[in-house]
């Protein structure tokens, strides 16, 4: 996740921005004038379009839905055959045995999970 900027210097870049047109300069002088780059001004312009462009909220989405595993009955016996199915929110899908442990399945979910889906149903 990006590091959200200073709320002071995001004010700051936000006033530059909004001031250089009405000051009839052109960017380089604005940003001579300012004693700022005119990198950072082009940077500070896409960032805060990016932001303008998609908000984010405080809070985000979990990238994960939630996933209900029976218990098993004393009576039965856990078989490899068994699988457990994990469906991620982008889409991804993991069959694992129901006995795996749980540092192999906290490491293929992280992985299925940063993936790009595809939309073939192969399985790995």
């Amino acid at each position: 996740m990006p590091r959200r900027a200073d709320p002071a210097l995001e004010a700051l870049w936000r006033r530059r921005l909004r001031q250089q047109p009405d000051s009839r300069l052109t960017i380089q002088q604005f940003c001579k004038r300012e004693g700022v780059s005119t990198a950072a001004f082009h940077a500070w312009k896409r960032r805060l379009a990016l932001r303008a462009a998609f908000p984010t909220t405080a809070a985000a989405p979990s990238a994960f839905v939630p996933v209900v595993v029976p218990t098993a009955h004393e009576s039965q016996p856990r078989v490899a055959t068994e699988l457990v199915t994990i469906r991620l929110a982008n889409g991804g899908q993991i069959l694992l045995p129901i006995t795996a442990d749980v540092e192999l399945v906290r490491e293929v979910v992280a992985t299925v999970a940063r993936l790009p889906v595809t939309q073939e149903g192969t399985s790995c």
